[in-house]
């Protein structure tokens, strides 16, 4: 039997594609808690992101047809805006009319008084909410399902479970992956695992029918501790990539990565003459205002987590003075550090340009810094797109995500998600439970 379920602000707030759980039913969204979702939508932190992404996706299925009415989707889910406005004054018991529980409260007991079965269920996380329908004779449940997901992101590689083939890749240094049936995007990397899920090789897809085996690389005297690591940096090092792109949760080693790889191409190879780092000035919650002193003392606090990894990579390479040494290639040229403010306008050939932090960059701000790129110049994004401050942008919306799903086919470009913490323990469970 067809069920009705309402759904509460808070319910969309939790998980922004709730509706899609309820499989075989008739999903009502109150015309208040579109109205909740519009106020909260600029909220920073992940309640604000999650109002976004869900006035997104109606705004879609309010493309496909119309919504007041109810729109079927995948699974047999009808889904429907109840745009009624209900005179509150024949409801004074359920509440104070300015409250928008009561509104929603009032919508659920109306399609409860409408459906001769009662098959007619609200879903909140408000424990007074669900308290005050059943009380009315209404049934109420939260709702646990799983946050908005990322699983449709361009993880940028493969496990592939075919020892066949990872031992021909060991042997030969090459193989063609349509002889083994392999599909890969170009530069989409690939581990080879065999029936036991033991690891053969690692590998990356370099031409439209060639493999090629991954060997260990270590720039900086850094030593990659996992598979996407190694896979970052080979196509780091490898000049005919023009754009890196590197995603993933804090800890995972994303930045240091990136910054050993340029070192070791501008300072030690000097295939390119300078490396251009940028940030956004985006603050963590409240902003502390103006920084008094010159441009690089202002810079100083933005730039603190890109010199705790320099200090990390001088000390571990050469030891002694790291600051010093790192001021001496600084006042070369070598190396620059600058805000992404700046950036319009300039065109910089030969360079390798890290713009670090960009989950917080619109669309329009990640491309103004790729248009940059002159003759020779190789650009590495990096972000954690969990991890977005700026208030009007999502994990959907920024111009990180923007970038890896245009460029996903490109042979310019590459790109890896990290999945593995690195930090320490605590940093690593911290992200994945918190």
């Amino acid at each position: 039997m067809r069920k009705t379920y309402i759904l509460d602000t808070s319910v969309l707030i939790d998980d922004p594609s709730a509706y899609k759980h309820f499989v075989d039913s008739d999903v009502i969204i109150p015309i208040v808690v579109v109205n909740e979702l519009d106020k909260k939508k600029t909220f920073v932190g992940e309640s604000g992101r999650n109002a976004r992404v869900c006035c997104r996706l109606l705004d879609q299925i309010s493309n496909i047809g119309d919504i007041s009415t109810g729109v079927l989707l995948d699974d047999n889910i009808l889904l429907k805006v109840d745009s009624t406005y209900y005179d509150l004054e024949q409801f004074k018991g359920f509440g104070d009319p300015s409250y928008a529980d009561t509104r929603i409260l009032v919508s659920a007991y109306i399609a409860h008084l409408q459906d001769p079965e009662h098959n007619v269920t609200l879903v909140s996380n408000d424990i007074n909410l669900r308290i005050k329908a059943k009380a009315r004779g209404i049934d109420a449940e939260s709702h646990e399902g799983p946050k908005c997901s990322l699983s449709d992101l361009y993880a940028g590689n493969q496990v592939i479970l075919d020892e066949d083939a990872g031992l021909d890749l060991q042997k030969k240094g090459f193989i063609d992956p349509e002889l083994y049936g392999i599909t890969l995007n170009p530069n989409e990397c690939a581990f080879f695992k065999d029936s036991t899920g033991g690891g053969i090789a690692l590998a990356r897809k370099v031409e439209k029918n060639k493999l090629k085996l991954i060997k260990k690389n270590y720039p900086w005297n850094l030593a990659s501790r996992n598979k996407e690591q190694s896979f970052a940096i080979d196509m780091i090092m490898d000049k005919s990539i023009d754009l890196v792109t590197l995603i993933g949760r804090a800890g995972t080693g994303k930045s240091l990565v990136a910054l050993a790889a340029a070192l070791e191409l501008v300072i030690n190879r000097k295939e390119y003459e300078k490396f251009i780092i940028y940030r956004p000035i985006q603050p963590v919650g409240s902003d502390i205002g103006f920084l008094p002193g010159t441009m690089e003392e202002k810079l100083a606090p933005w730039f603190q987590a890109i010199m705790d990894n320099f200090e990390t990579l001088f000390q571990t390479k050469n030891g002694g003075d790291w600051r010093r040494e790192l001021e001496m290639y600084q006042k070369k040229g070598r190396i620059e550090m600058e805000a992404i403010t700046y950036v319009r306008g300039r065109s910089i050939p030969n360079a390798i340009i890290l713009l670090d932090e960009c989950q917080n960059l619109t669309k329009e701000d990640v491309k103004t810094v790729l248009t940059r790129a002159g003759e020779g110049t190789k650009i590495i994004l990096t972000g954690d797109i969990e991890q977005i401050d700026n208030s009007v942008l999502d994990v959907t919306s920024n111009g990180l995500t923007y970038v890896i799903e245009k460029f996903k086919g490109s042979d310019l470009a590459g790109h890896i998600t990290f999945t593995q913490g690195e930090r320490s323990k605590l940093a690593t469970l911290a992200s994945e439970i918190l």
